[in-house]
């Protein structure tokens, strides 16, 4: 690079950075970015190579005009042509073959995967989760002073936040104490929700369905349900998974970490969103209805649930695995007759793919599980990923300090 493409002024440094030139000031106030002086020596110039690296570390202007924050992490990678993978592990595999306390072993623990290939030996995974009796006792005592109208994810923070305080060791950090408290706090929260049917089995699918189905199981269905749980575990660096690794950055105790990541989780624009789906698939009521409602919906401007993605570029790959096991599950009904042909409207003309909220929405109406099933499957399953983010964030304490470039009127 010659010297004179070499140098730019404080307006291309903004331009090329995607923010104001007052905040290019505040870049150079704080040392994140070297002022020089221009060749009269009164202007401002800067390095073209210092400013786009610095851009490129930003990430501004990215999905959906969002700030991105990139972490390294040995967790999870998200290819986004469409794959998905939990250490090196392809996730829509995992979910066809394994149970999901297997994957959260794994998760938590990179050697648990060998252990469980290797058989013969229990492992955590292989043994049920063990809930604690005073801490079932206080969350289920919990729920009671809460109205019948309740949303079962409601309950589950609720459950969450009182567990906490049965447990005296919850500071205990250590990566074995910290996967003892995850196996204990999904089994227990669970197991403080009202109960629709009897259990039939000790895996947490299996648990999880007495919560969220008032019947027993039908063929495929637990499967389909651990695949989800399995599927819905991480997602690399989504909203809630950034703000439980800052809550564990300040060495917030395991319960903490994952109330953040469940209030961060529950948005509207996030784990919530699978809970409209589910709303537009109850409110149609024959196949031939679907191109009247999405058409008022698109004259509206609204944005049709469940379709597209902000990273995949094509399709989301959970999507396809869950769809493929939730339609092959239990029996054929109207409402798969309705998801095909909501399939077949929105995806004409090289229309969006559904992602995952749709998959689960479709899970949970199909299964005829309660209202906002798809959301707490989603969270439920979010919690082994939370866990396993905390454990990679404890050992750098207090990593994140985030500054607010002030760009408003000066002092007075």
């Amino acid at each position: 690079m010659n010297d004179s493409s070499r140098w730019i002024t404080t307006h291309q440094a903004a331009d090329l950075l995607g923010v104001k030139a007052e905040t290019v000031y505040a870049y150079v106030s704080r040392g994140v970015l070297q002022r020089h002086r221009g060749e009269d020596r009164r202007s401002s110039r800067f390095d073209r190579v210092e400013v786009e690296r610095l851009a490129q570390r930003n990430r501004r202007g990215g999905r959906a005009g969002a700030l991105e924050v990139v972490i390294d992490t040995e967790l999870t990678l998200l290819d986004p042509e469409g794959g998905l993978y939990y250490r090196g592990n392809d996730a829509t595999e995992l979910a066809r073959t394994r149970r999901f306390e297997e994957v959260a072993e794994l998760l938590w623990a990179p050697g648990s995967d060998d252990a469980v290939r290797r058989g013969g030996r229990r492992t955590a995974s292989s043994e049920p989760w063990p809930t604690r009796p005073a801490a079932v006792d206080v969350g289920r005592r919990a729920q009671d002073a809460l109205p019948a109208s309740a949303r079962v994810v409601d309950r589950m923070r609720v459950v969450v936040a009182a567990v906490a305080a049965t447990d005296p060791m919850r500071d205990d950090r250590r990566p074995a104490a910290v996967a003892a408290t995850a196996r204990a706090l999904i089994a227990e929260t669970i197991e403080c929700l009202p109960e629709l049917s009897p259990v039939r089995g000790l895996s947490i699918a299996e648990r999880l369905w007495s919560r969220l189905a008032d019947r027993p199981p039908r063929r495929g269905e637990i499967r389909a349900l651990d695949a989800a749980l399995i599927l819905m575990a991480d997602h690399e660096l989504a909203a809630s998974t950034f703000a439980a690794r800052v809550a564990a950055s300040v060495w917030a105790d395991p319960y903490l970490v994952v109330l953040t990541g469940l209030a961060a989780g529950s948005g509207a624009l996030h784990g919530a969103s699978a809970s409209a789906v589910e709303a537009l698939l109850r409110e149609v009521r024959r196949p031939d209805d679907v191109p009247r409602l999405v058409g008022e919906r698109l004259r509206r401007g609204e944005v049709l649930p469940g379709f597209g993605h902000a990273v995949y570029t094509r399709r989301d790959p959970r999507a396809d695995v869950l769809l493929e096991l939730t339609r092959a599950a239990g029996r054929q009904g109207k409402v798969d007759a309705i998801a095909e042909e909501l399939l077949t409207v929105v995806g004409r003309h090289a229309g969006p793919a559904p992602n995952i909220d749709f998959a689960l929405a479709f899970l949970a109406v199909k299964f005829g599980l309660t209202s906002g099933a798809s959301e707490v499957i989603f969270l439920l399953g979010r919690m082994a990923g939370l866990i396993a983010h905390a454990l990679e964030e404890y050992p750098h304490r207090l990593r994140y300090r985030p500054r607010a470039l002030y760009t408003g009127p000066p002092p007075r």
